[in-house]
């Protein structure tokens, strides 16, 4: 699945011409900002677009590519802008039992901070949970899920634990899973 959110050319004119008009100072730099929608979906998954905008990275063009969003095996979504990776979601399914303590415990992730009586974890970049899906895989009872911002600043912790949760939620409602 790919989506495109280019901005058209006619789009890039109007964008310049009002960047022109605010001080000088904004035209010629080096960083002109965002040219292309900001999506209210991660693959298809809706997510609050203030927050995801925030995320983000300037560019003229966003690309999301993911595989289909399949029942069994793993699931990854890039949101590229301007070719390159910005923001990331993936899942794997795993058996009863496996825990978001598990998740981390052979990865290089340091400053892990668990929240919300430990249903999720974050860490400068990135966000992760397991949710219980019974009966929807073959390949298991439960699914990590994490978002990651792959140019992330100080502000991207917040971000993602802001945006993560309902992101989680809506990922769960997509797959099915019961309540």
């Amino acid at each position: 699945m790919r989506t495109r959110y280019p901005l058209t050319s006619a789009g890039r004119a109007l964008a310049a011409a009002t960047l022109c008009a605010l001080p000088l100072t904004a035209c010629g730099s080096d960083d002109d900002g965002r040219s292309y929608p900001t999506p209210d979906n991660i693959c298809g998954i809706t997510v609050d677009s203030q927050s995801l905008e925030k995320l983000l990275d300037d560019g003229d063009e966003l690309v999301q590519d993911g595989n289909n969003f399949p029942l069994s095996g793993s699931y990854i979504c890039h949101m590229y802008v301007d070719g390159n990776d910005s923001v990331v979601s993936d899942a794997n399914w795993h058996e009863s039992g496996y825990t978001l303590r598990e998740h981390f415990e052979y990865s290089n992730i340091k400053g892990v901070r668990y929240f919300q009586g430990g249903k999720y974890a974050s860490w400068r970049s990135g966000i992760a949970t397991v949710i219980l899906c019974p009966g929807v895989s073959d390949k298991g009872d439960i699914v990590d899920v994490t978002l990651e911002d792959m140019e992330w600043d100080e502000d991207s912790r917040g971000l993602l634990e802001k945006l993560g949760p309902p992101y989680f939620d809506a990922y769960k409602k997509k797959l099915g899973c019961p309540s």
